[in-house]
């Protein structure tokens, strides 16, 4: 049963999936994206059934491995309207480079107020990007790969849920701001959602996480150091 069991949890989170997503594109409510029913119904049978986080994770890992081509599968669609990525170059830039600053430096001063250790700020302080990259920065900081896959999955469910509200409250009517603070802010869900919205702004938002997740685990490590430095960490 022990060598049966973390397939059994295989089968059951692709079986979840395949049975997630007609039902999510049939009615495209965010709430019922695969992204949150399958790990939802899966926590759920977990707890009543007792399986341990191990025995899960002892054979689903290779669904978090492919999340790494999954994020390159972006370069895609980025190639193909690379125009727009060279006309707007310098606005891209400059906003991936303030969307880094804030996230670090909000993330910190959360930890901050909450009394977290290093561990956990670290961890946080990594997640405002796609979890491939998030996971690199966050070794090279000291933070927490689980801690951190965690923190960045939470971050683009509820930018992707919250995202068209902000957006409609924040009055952006530019498919190339639109498409920036989906990718910048939820990341991977984000761009997600954005291609559903519009195509254009979806090759932005896509483009927006490849340009942060790269420049975050560059500049990343001595970022989060100065900030850390800089708000008493």
């Amino acid at each position: 049963m022990n060598t049966l069991l973390p397939i059994l949890c295989l089968a059951w989170t692709l079986l979840l999936y395949f049975l997630a997503k007609p039902l999510y594109l049939r009615y495209r409510k965010p709430w019922l994206s695969p992204a949150i029913v399958v790990p939802a119904l899966t926590i759920v049978v977990m707890l009543l059934a007792h399986i341990p986080y191990a025995s899960y994770f002892q054979q689903t890992h290779w669904l978090t491995w492919l999340m790494g081509p999954a994020t390159v599968a972006f370069a895609v669609p980025i190639y193909e309207y690379r125009e727009v990525a060279r006309r707007h170059a310098l606005s891209l830039g400059l906003g991936v480079a303030t969307g880094m600053v804030v996230a670090m430096v909000s993330s910190c001063l959360l930890a901050r107020m909450f009394g977290f250790n290093a561990e956990v700020t670290h961890s946080l302080m990594a997640r405002s990007i796609s979890t491939p990259f998030a996971v690199a920065l966050a070794e090279r900081t000291g933070g927490s790969a689980e801690l951190v896959s965690l923190f960045t999955i939470i971050t683009g469910l509820v930018g992707m849920i919250a995202g068209d509200s902000l957006l409609a409250l924040l009055r952006l009517r530019s498919k190339l701001a639109q498409g920036a603070s989906y990718g910048a802010g939820a990341h991977g869900f984000g761009a997600a959602r954005a291609r559903e919205r519009d195509s254009e702004e979806g090759v932005v938002a896509s483009l927006t996480l490849v340009i942060a997740g790269i420049g975050m685990v560059v500049v990343g490590p001595a970022l989060s150091e100065l900030v850390s430095r800089l708000l008493g960490g």
